[in-house]
């Protein structure tokens, strides 16, 4: 949450009415987004080395790179779950019950990817389908205004197409 959507939450009370922007906008000229997007884009590359690796790599490089993508892609289910929880405390009227269960969820959702067992036909698809849920949720509750601010989820949009992307060519990658 950014300082003024602190200052909003100040004046206008309840955060539902305060008037926000399209989720794929900065929410304002001022904002400065640039350490956050270099941050996303720096989390994305040990997933994009790592497919690469899969795809290019020899069997023993390729069998820990899945198994690294499986972990790292499991820690960022739980990262984002964390997010949501961020913004649930930050509420003024304080989280719900409901924003508990909606940051539980991914941190149960990860549990199983984190075990040594199974391998990229089962786990790349599961991650890649709860971060794109995760990232659906988070746009329609930035829309309602209960969720992160719309600069988060400019950043996170680009994030999450290129997680999507490195997990679609260690998929690829795997089956050769």
């Amino acid at each position: 949450m950014s300082y003024a959507d602190v200052l909003e939450l100040r004046r206008f009370g309840n955060r539902k009415e305060t008037k926000r922007r399209a989720p794929s906008v900065v929410a304002s000229e001022d904002v400065k987004t640039g350490a956050a997007q270099l941050l996303a884009y720096l989390a994305a590359a040990p997933l994009i080395a790592a497919s690469l690796v899969i795809v290019a790599g020899s069997e023993e490089a390729a069998r820990i790179s899945i198994y690294f993508m499986s972990l790292y892609g499991a820690a960022l289910i739980v990262f984002f779950g964390g997010v949501r929880w961020g913004v649930a405390v930050m509420k003024e009227g304080g989280p719900t019950m409901g924003a508990l269960f909606g940051a539980v969820l991914p941190l149960a959702a990860a549990m199983p990817l984190f075990a040594p067992i199974g391998g990229v036909f089962w786990k790349f698809p599961v991650i890649m389908a709860v971060i794109a849920i995760l990232l659906l949720d988070d746009l329609k509750a930035t829309a309602r205004g209960s969720g992160a601010p719309a600069w988060y989820l400019a950043t996170r949009l680009p994030l999450t197409v290129l997680i999507e992307l490195a997990f679609v060519i260690a998929i690829t990658g795997a089956v050769k």
